[in-house]
């Protein structure tokens, strides 16, 4: 039987900053140029905002239910068959995310590393390891992500500190984007970009109480908009709004730009190496919220039979889309723009219903 155990802060930041922050190495900068110009370097601070005052909603739900998960928060508040459709709910959609998040990763490498490798073979053995930190269990998983965030730090310090040499500062230019308006109501929209914070729920047994809770939730979401915004800023520099919408990984382009001579050249590989890493820890994440959710609604006690049929079926909806095309124009951008309503909605319904039923955990003491 895996038990998720616990672990702290350190962990917790960490594992959530990386599930969080690796989409900008892939599709997710050139999406945002393309619907909001020059202006993504500032319109993330909105989305991260509306975050922020979604994750402090499902504190309060987390605080007035102390020692509790959100799975089971929602079957006091909902009753069986609500706490049961609730948990299928939220984990279907992050099946859902887990994905095309694969899928995503497999394309962009197939477009800069892998163009001649079948789709299949390098997903299975993304899977695999997905499926080997599974078994470890969660806890394994946070205090990997506390081990490899310095790598992956050190690698975004080096690829923003190298391409200063291709900074072009009127590239920042218009100032504005499309319009004040359109970045203020895709900055609401793409709060769904820190979606993943939801999932601080599902994992909230494993944490030390509702007040470290709190800590986590909006570090996570601070630190995590700043990489965010400095990302998006440095893409900018280098590159022009109408180039830059084109590029299917401005992070791993802006890489492959990096010469200061004969031995330094082409760093993109080594950075790839780092992201992939990155991936890893947001996959096995939000791969292990869908099996706490599952096992949860079907009260399974040992999720260890449940990982592998589990990983088939996320290996199979992978296949889905047709073509890096629909990834990332159709899924990966309605994900960004709708999923809002599946990560921040439900918790809010049941903070609702809880206020109005009156009903309340046990204290926890301090």
């Amino acid at each position: 039987m895996i038990k998720e155990g616990k672990f702290g802060y350190h962990e917790a930041i960490s594992l959530l900053v990386i599930t969080i922050t690796t989409k900008t190495f892939f599709t997710s900068p050139s999406i945002l140029v393309e619907v909001v110009g020059t202006a993504g370097w500032y319109m993330t601070f909105i989305s991260t905002a509306i975050a922020i005052l979604a994750f402090m909603l499902l504190f309060m739900l987390l605080k007035r239910f102390p020692n509790k998960n959100i799975m089971e928060i929602a079957d006091l508040v909902l009753g069986k068959w609500g706490g049961f459709l609730f948990s299928l709910l939220f984990g279907g959609f992050l099946l859902w995310i887990a994905s095309i998040s694969i899928r995503e990763f497999v394309e962009v490498l197939k477009v800069y590393v892998l163009p001649e490798s079948p789709p299949s073979f390098v997903m299975i053995l993304f899977i695999i390891i997905i499926v080997f930190l599974s078994f470890m269990g969660l806890e394994t998983i946070a205090r990997f992500a506390k081990f490899i965030i310095y790598i992956l730090g050190l690698g975004f310090v080096l690829v923003i500190l190298l391409s200063s040499q291709n900074f072009v500062p009127r590239h920042l230019y218009p100032l504005l984007g499309y319009g004040i308006d359109t970045t203020i109501i895709y900055g609401l929209l793409r709060s769904s970009f820190y979606g993943e914070i939801a999932i601080i729920g599902v994992i909230a047994s494993s944490l030390h109480g509702y007040k470290e809770i709190k800590r986590i939730g909006i570090s996570t979401l601070l630190i995590s908009g700043l990489l965010t915004s400095i990302s998006l800023l440095v893409f900018t520099l280098v590159f022009p709004y109408t180039v830059g919408q084109e590029l299917t990984s401005p992070m791993y382009e802006m890489a492959a730009l990096i010469d200061y001579g004969g031995f330094m050249q082409r760093m993109e590989p080594i950075f790839l190496f780092l992201w992939n890493f990155g991936t890893f820890i947001e996959v096995s994440l939000i791969f292990y919220a869908v099996l706490m959710l599952f096992c949860h609604a079907f009260r399974i006690d040992d999720k260890r039979p449940v990982i592998l049929p589990m990983a088939t079926i996320m290996f199979s909806i992978s296949f889905i889309p047709k073509g890096i095309a629909e990834v990332i124009s159709g899924l990966v951008q309605t994900i960004r723009s709708w999923g809002w309503i599946i990560y921040y909605v439900p918790p809010i319904i049941i903070l609702i219903i809880a206020l109005i039923r009156k009903k309340k955990g046990e204290s926890q003491n301090a």
